[in-house]
């Protein structure tokens, strides 16, 4: 078993063999809009070497501050604020009860029932008990959001040295714009981790001539990159599930197999060159974690956000509450799995388009624990139109009956 050695609060090893340099990135607000050179040097050419150099000591380290620039990072007062925000949202609750119980108690004068003809009283009464029944579904969430609230938060944490597992890193793509694509996968490559540790896998599931073309022209120099498109038969759609585990079965007949470690990048999403070392980090700490999610952040987003298309009311405070009782979701980009997790729930599930949310709940079914980050590791594009935002949240809302159903087959 390999046991993790963590440095300490003045950033020395425990272990002499790596250096206790950081690994951050220079900090910066959001990613540039593209990465013009070219992510490896032909001295850094090197074969993909899935097996662990030592199986016994991987050296993590905690971050303190916020030296990194991460926009996610919590001040104390931000941190109690977050705490406070479910006790607050359980006072309309509270009045929300009181006001149903006064009005039930004035729907019963005898006075209002012989001027009243009896069908409003009892639509009003109906109506009534809906609200009550509303507010006391808002109290009773809010009391347990409230002792969620209690638990620690995850530190921030960097795995170090040249001694990492081994990760493949899929970047799924359909139909995005080409130059959209390019940004990510040169992001992708540049991520700070061994090359010989790690490959860049594009999952093409629009079958783009192009950009087959510009990943094989890149991969010439670029060792760890591959291209991959399935054929798709015509028959059941498989969704981006499909295409996930296309991916990792491409992954098993590449040069040295399959890798430890599996993560994922959507087409639009631009890692910062620290997400692989502090994803990771979380991952090997526990042999039972299997999966770990950062948040999602995005660099065009509208004054003022009118569309909270930020989500920040998850990034910021439910995610980080679900994941004090060990519920962290897998939110669709930056992910990493462990292999045997997904293997143990036979690939990512294909009859729903949530396939990251159900999938964490059926590992978790399956006895491993998941894990969600606050950190800002990776940045992405919201939609730009009005039509787009509403086809974009219908298409997240839509299938979860079917996510619900594909849990009740599996179980």
């Amino acid at each position: 078993m390999r046991s993790i050695l963590e440095e300490s609060r003045t950033g020395r090893s425990l272990l002499p063999l790596y250096a206790s340099s950081s690994t951050s990135a220079s900090p910066r607000s959001s990613p540039p809009p593209s990465h013009s050179k070219s992510p490896v040097s032909s001295a850094d050419k090197s074969s993909f070497n899935p097996a662990i150099i030592d199986e016994d000591y991987l050296v993590v380290r905690t971050v303190h501050g916020n030296d990194e620039g991460d926009a996610m990072h919590f001040k104390s007062w931000q941190r109690l604020s977050g705490r406070l925000l479910f006790v607050t949202g359980a006072i309309p609750a509270f009045l929300g009860i009181w006001a149903s119980v006064i009005q039930l108690g004035a729907l019963r004068d005898p006075v209002l029932r012989e001027t009243v003809m009896p069908l409003r009283i009892l639509l009003a009464t109906l109506m009534t008990y809906v609200g009550f029944i509303d507010s006391l579904d808002s109290m009773i969430l809010a009391i347990v959001m409230v002792y969620n609230s209690i638990g620690k938060w995850r530190p921030k944490l960097r795995l170090l040295g040249d001694n990492v597992p081994s990760v493949d890193v899929i970047v799924a793509v359909c139909n995005e714009r080409i130059d959209i694509v390019q940004d990510t996968v040169r992001a992708a490559l540049n991520v700070d981790y061994p090359t010989n540790r790690f490959r860049v896998i594009v999952a093409d599931d629009g079958r783009s001539q192009k950009l087959e073309a510009w990943i094989l022209q890149l991969a010439v120099d670029t060792p760890n990159l591959h291209y991959t498109a399935r054929v798709k038969n015509g028959g059941k759609p498989d969704y981006k599930a499909g295409n996930l585990n296309h991916a990792m079965r491409f992954a098993e007949t590449l040069p040295g197999g399959a890798a430890e470690f599996v993560a994922g990048l959507d087409a639009d999403m631009i890692p910062e060159r620290r997400w692989l070392r502090a994803v990771a980090a979380h991952i090997v700490r526990d042999s039972k974690m299997g999966m770990v999610c950062p948040t999602q952040l995005f660099y065009n987003m509208p004054n003022g956000d009118p569309l909270c298309q930020s989500s920040l009311i998850n990034w910021k405070c439910a995610d980080i509450f679900r994941d004090h009782v060990g519920c962290g979701w897998n939110l669709g980009s930056g992910w990493i799995v462990r292999r045997l997790a997904i293997d143990d729930i036979n690939g990512f599930p294909t009859d729903c388009l949530v396939e990251d949310i159900c999938s964490s709940m059926l590992t978790m079914a399956e006895g491993w624990k998941t894990a969600y980050i606050p950190e800002g590791l990776q940045y992405g594009l919201v939609p730009e139109t009005y039509l787009g935002h509403v086809k974009q949240v219908s298409t997240s809302l839509a299938p979860f009956p079917l996510t619900l159903r594909s849990m009740k087959s599996r179980g």
